[in-house]
């Protein structure tokens, strides 16, 4: 029992973590029909934003002025009992929340700056610009020293792990992720279904159509990639306090196509699909962790590779043999769509 407990508690922040990274990009390609092949930089973002902000403030709080990439910070930070994480708790919850907020503002900025010229100039630039953004933020990160460059930032760890219970500590950030990737469900629920859905929907179907009905496609375009990208940043920073650490060469290219296949596999232009598409893909990924650990060298195909081999058979099947995914996107409902239908159905 005690095994599952644990399971379910290092899975479930991990499936909220890709679970909020599949209805961002859902938003963008499912809905808008925006091909982003650079989510991974704005997960990127979040990340290290919230790494550099918490580890400087909490430094800061017990004197200490050393580089954040050093043994010293580590030890300032994550030394049990005394270090400013322990003395500091409602500091250190604090800037959690905090870096949240920030990520989500930080990152969206910043996509809506890439991507709004971009898209005046015409949709076919979009994907390689973000791609080529992606890779010259972590190839600049991993030559900033300030910042750890190509070893990263350590010292860090869940919001609750000050209680001292590990089970504990871990199952509240697991309800916390959680959490949030329900808020962010249900607010992009709300605004696929808002009128400003129908808007994204006519995008998709004609961007033409709906530059000529008058529609501004460009500064609408460029304001689902703010919010979408913001909820990649916020997704960064669940990454930084549930791995504890942050390196440049965790955020590589196939990260945003590994989100894709969920998409893909959940079905494109519906959230809950890509929800389901996440929850596949991370319990595989899980499973395989913990057989790893089980098995150890014992496995013939070493779990990385394997998961990436599932994942290249998984898309491949799907756009064979269902490739509108596992939940095929539906009408939008909007209250006008309520009204049409009632009206039509009343004669």
């Amino acid at each position: 029992m005690e095994f599952l407990i644990n399971f379910i508690i290092s899975w479930l922040p991990i499936f909220a973590i890709y679970g909020i990274l599949s209805i961002s990009l859902n938003l963008e390609i499912g809905y808008t029909g925006m091909a982003n092949f650079g989510k991974v930089a704005f997960y990127a973002i979040g990340a290290y934003l919230s790494a550099a902000l918490t580890m400087s403030v909490m430094l800061s709080l017990v004197g200490k002025s050393v580089p954040l990439y050093s043994i010293e910070a580590v030890q300032a930070l994550s030394t049990p009992g005394t270090g400013a994480i322990y003395t500091h708790p409602a500091a250190y919850v604090g800037l959690f929340v905090l870096s949240l907020v920030l990520a989500f503002i930080v990152a969206g900025v910043v996509g809506y700056f890439i991507t709004y010229p971009t898209l005046r100039v015409g949709p076919a630039f979009l994907g390689i610009t973000v791609l080529a953004f992606g890779e010259m933020f972590r190839v600049f990160m991993r030559n900033y020293e300030p910042l750890g460059s190509t070893k990263g930032l350590f010292g860090l760890n869940n919001p609750f792990i000050w209680i001292g219970n590990p089970q504990l500590s871990q199952g509240l950030f697991a309800l916390v992720s959680l959490a949030l990737l329900l808020a962010i469900y249900i607010y992009a629920e709300r605004f696929v279904n808002s009128p400003l859905g129908r808007t994204l929907r006519a995008i998709k179907d004609d961007e033409v159509a709906a530059l000529c009905l008058g529609k501004h496609v460009p500064r609408v375009k460029a304001t689902v990639f703010f919010i979408a990208s913001g909820m990649a940043g916020v997704a960064g920073v669940l990454w930084t306090f549930y791995q504890g650490s942050v390196q440049p060469d965790t955020f590589v290219p196939i990260l945003t196509f590994y989100v894709w296949a969920m998409v893909i596999l959940g079905g494109m232009g519906n959230n809950l699909g890509a929800l389901l598409g996440a929850a596949v893909f991370t319990l595989v990924d899980r499973v395989l962790t913990f057989a790893a650990g089980m098995m150890g060298p014992s496995l013939i195909i070493p779990p990385n590779y394997l998961r990436w081999m599932i994942v290249g058979i998984v898309i491949v099947l799907v756009l064979l043999f269902r490739p509108e995914g596992i939940r095929p996107a539906k009408p939008i409902k909007t209250p006008a769509w309520e009204a049409v239908k009632e009206v039509s159905e009343g004669g």
